[in-house]
């Protein structure tokens, strides 16, 4: 049986191998500075201490459900409890301290394929009404035991930091699982992407 976090971990693996305030519904625009710089969600700053993201967590109904270290020696906070619709999971990636990425993971057992469709439309026109036409990164569709997986992603590049938008999809006979994430990366953290042709579907 297909479990969320099999999803997630597979998810996971194809973004780092081919390689997060949208609080409602695709309503309010994508965060960025007046010189064109992607900036956090939830009015954060780039390089926020760890201390005074923590502080502003507890003022809200949010808890940190998780926290672990990274290989290279930085830290991830995965929150629970943030306000806006279908909105699952909050991951805070810390270096040195300091707040260099968000990830937004959306996700409602209710929505049907047409209901995330739209939802995803809707987050992209946002994020281009600001930052332009996105680059297409990643479209993969394939079938490992019986399970179809798909993975779409958009990424936009601006004052030196990046946002990436992803559609991810696995089920078979018995399950489905889908969801929509938002990955921000601050100046300092977003790699490089080449101008080659995204990952195309395999079967």
């Amino acid at each position: 049986m297909l479990t969320t976090l099999s999803v997630n971990s597979y998810c996971r693996f194809l973004l780092f191998a081919a390689a997060g305030a949208l609080a409602v519904l695709a309503v309010r625009p994508v965060p960025a500075r007046a010189d064109g710089e992607i900036a956090p969600p939830f009015n954060l700053k780039w390089g926020e201490p760890a201390l005074r993201l923590e502080e502003a967590l507890l003022g809200t109904s949010a808890r940190i459900a998780e926290r672990s270290k990274t290989r290279g020696g930085g830290e991830v906070w995965k929150v629970d409890g943030l306000p806006g619709i279908a909105l699952q999971r909050v991951s805070f990636h810390l270096r040195a301290g300091k707040l260099v990425e968000v990830e937004l993971q959306y996700s409602k057992e209710d929505w049907s394929a047409a209901t995330y469709e739209e939802f995803m439309q809707n987050v992209r026109r946002r994020i281009e009404e600001r930052h332009g036409p996105g680059k297409p990164i990643t479209r993969q569709r394939e079938t490992e035991r019986g399970i179809m997986k798909t993975l779409v992603g958009f990424r936009w590049d601006s004052g030196g930091g990046a946002l990436e938008l992803y559609f991810f999809a696995a089920e078979n006979a018995e399950n489905v699982f889908r969801s929509v994430s938002l990955h921000y990366q601050s100046p300092t953290s977003a790699p490089a992407v080449s101008d080659s042709e995204p990952e195309q579907d395999s079967r």
